[in-house]
């Protein structure tokens, strides 16, 4: 319907006062001259709306221009449900979260309390990993604060071989990953937000390098991570009752040469404390069979268990 057409409009254009008609037209699922007229119908109506042409025109709105939330339907408010509550509490922005879900509770219609309940009883988003109790990241609310002040930051870090450096970092944007927190700097790099130790926001300004773009660097930094080499490669033998746990917790450590049989996995890790972390959880449902090194490890990191809870 048009009118549900030229409503999206309006809000796609209080969103971004500024935004090329291709693009709208794109997000519309309409023609450019179908864009155009609307926007002149808008402009008619007394909506603030117009069209620059030339370098660097286009539909434009002016920003104090404001409307109501009356129309948002029952699917809108089923996405408004199942929003990253838990996230935005690690940023310390809980309540807030929740305030603003009230006041366009408050500002919409029957249809969307109606969706809102539907998607609060009927989808649960857990963006924990599998074998995961999450991990602590007390520090990303003042990381977060420094990153919307734009200032540097020093941190107190430690790399996933346990060493600790202090390091000053021009801070980009936050990335949450299957419900871990990463730090993108502007070389790009990626800091792991539960093992900053400490957070001193910085005086000096910081600048990212001209014609930074925060999605192509994660997307970029992702698949370095992603297409990183596993040099070390584990077999190990698994209980018949916890083969396909294991296979699917561990899938993405799998290697394309399969073992002998199926109670026998080869995996490849980083290193030996990942191995060790990642294999330690199974308990005895899993057997380290070879390298002796990653047997070695896993001994010992089950004896250190073994004495942490035995009795004095």
């Amino acid at each position: 319907m048009r009118a549900d057409r030229l409503l999206s409009l309006v809000l796609l254009l209080q969103a971004r006062p500024s935004s090329a008609a291709p693009e709208l037209a794109a997000r519309l699922g309409v023609s450019v001259r179908t864009v155009l007229r609307d926007v002149a119908a808008l402009s008619s109506a007394g909506i603030p709306v117009y069209a620059e042409r030339g370098r660097g025109g286009g539909i434009r709105m002016l920003p104090t221009y404001r409307t109501g939330l009356a129309h948002l339907n029952a699917a809108e408010g089923t996405g408004l449900a199942v929003g990253q509550s838990r996230l935005a509490g690690e940023l310390g922005l809980g309540d807030a979260l929740d305030t603003a879900i009230e006041k366009i509770i408050g500002a919409g219609g029957q249809a969307l309390r109606g969706g809102l309940a539907q998607g609060r009883r009927h989808v649960i988003v857990d963006v924990d990993p599998w074998m995961r109790s999450g991990e602590a990241v007390p520090l990303l609310p003042a990381i977060h604060d420094g990153l919307l002040r734009g200032r540097c930051l020093s941190l107190d870090y430690q790399d996933s071989d346990g060493a600790r450096s202090q390091r000053s970092v021009i801070p980009a944007g936050l990335v949450a990953k299957a419900g871990i927190w990463y730090l993108v700097t502007s070389e790009p790099a990626l800091v792991r937000v539960s093992r900053v130790h400490a957070c001193t926001v910085l005086p000096s300004p910081a600048v990212l390098p001209a014609g930074f773009d925060l999605d192509a660097a994660w997307a970029r930094l992702r698949d370095r991570v992603e297409a990183r080499p596993r040099p070390l490669e584990v077999l190990v033998s698994v209980s018949p009752a916890a083969v396909a746990l294991v296979r699917r917790v561990l899938a993405r450590h799998l290697t394309p040469s399969p073992a002998d049989s199926p109670e026998l996995l080869r995996l490849a890790f980083a290193g030996v404390p990942h191995a060790v972390g990642s294999l330690l959880g199974f308990g005895a449902q899993l057997t380290v069979v070879d390298p002796p090194a990653v047997r070695t490890a896993m001994r010992t990191a089950a004896q250190a268990v073994v004495a942490l809870y035995s009795d004095p």
